[in-house]
């Protein structure tokens, strides 16, 4: 595949850091295309991804039956850096953003998305065809002023693909520069538990938008359905300051995000946070558990590095850890009875 020309004005660095270009169009499934075709690309090009995909091959997964739901336990090595990674603001402060592209490996190249993100082939793959799509402009992680963008990316990508946000202090390793993920469908348990509405309550409606509140998942969760985009950018805001009023802070609340675009509607998932990792991350020795509670896991696939830690993790564990992490299911509800008011 070969890329269009670039404007002359594009820096020279994003010129040479670009495998292909999409600017738009009414094919969504070119983007997927464009994708499949890069990962094919790096994975032949750079030794890094190649070494990280056939590990890849080697994860362990079983599945844990809770009250109601249920998770899916990955066991992956490969994850360790990530999901141990120093995310203070002091060690993000310290170290070089591993997103920016004077900071890409020389092999790393993308597809040059909308004029504004780059997406690159994830070199810590979760699952395969994992994605990072990264603002080209060194910006912090932040959601609310780029509802549009998250909206766009999962239309354009299409069925097939779940897009993904992890908040600044709940998950996102790089919480300096503003990203996305996206992987493909058919492996998050959430997908099974939202896409029917026998689990949801419906709280709220903005204007062609239904806002459900999910029932007996494990963690809170909001569930957006609606199929304008104008209108469902207008209800995301909306739910983002109705939970950032009920957790009384100036900054972005705490939350994770999941979209889904299928046949001109979408289907956004919010899982509001109290807590970044759980207590049992900060322990010592063999009480110490390495899950580090993001995107993925909230949908439902809890992610460890340590084997000991997949072997032991059971039920009543992994819901402490939901119940830990997730917005406190009192405060949830007097978000969802002011938000109900409010909209």
């Amino acid at each position: 595949m070969t890329p269009r020309p670039l404007d002359p004005s594009t820096p020279s660095l994003l010129i040479k850091k670009t495998f292909a270009q999409f600017e738009g169009g009414d094919s969504s499934a070119s983007l997927s295309e464009h994708c499949l075709v890069l990962l094919a690309e790096q994975r032949e090009s750079w030794q890094e991804l190649k070494n990280a995909y056939n590990a890849l091959k080697t994860v362990r997964t079983r599945s844990v039956l809770l009250n109601g739901f249920s998770v899916l336990l990955y066991y992956n090595p490969g994850r360790l850096t990530s999901a141990t990674a120093a995310v203070g603001k002091k060690d993000v402060q310290e170290r070089p953003c591993f997103l920016c592209l004077d900071n890409l490996p020389s092999e790393q190249k993308g597809i040059f998305y909308r004029n504004d993100y780059l997406i690159l082939c994830n070199p810590r793959p979760v699952l395969p065809s994992h994605f990072t799509i990264a603002h080209v402009e060194h910006r912090p992680q932040a959601i609310s002023e780029r509802l549009d963008a998250f909206l766009h990316l999962a239309e354009d990508l299409g069925n097939g693909w779940i897009t993904l946000y992890n908040g600044p202090r709940c998950g996102a390793s790089a919480p300096d520069h503003l990203h996305f993920q996206a992987l493909p469908t058919g492996h998050m348990p959430i997908e099974h538990e939202i896409l029917g509405e026998t689990s949801l309550l419906l709280v709220a409606r903005v204007g062609s938008v239904s806002i459900y509140a999910a029932n007996d998942l494990g963690r809170e969760t909001l569930v957006l359905k609606g199929n304008n985009r104008e209108s469902m950018t207008q209800a995301f805001s909306k739910v983002l300051a109705a939970l950032k009023n009920a957790m009384h802070t100036n900054e972005e609340p705490m939350v994770n995000v999941a979209g889904f675009y299928d046949k001109g509607s979408w289907l956004v998932a919010l899982f509001p946070r109290q807590k970044h990792r759980p207590d049992v991350f900060y322990r010592e020795g063999d009480e110490r558990i390495v899950v580090s509670p993001g995107v993925v896991e909230m949908a439902g696939v809890l992610v460890t590095p340590m084997e000991k830690d997949f072997e032991l993790l059971d039920a009543a564990t992994v819901e402490a850890i939901y119940q830990e992490v997730s917005m406190d299911g009192a405060l949830f509800a007097e978000a969802i009875k002011s938000m109900s008011q409010a909209l």
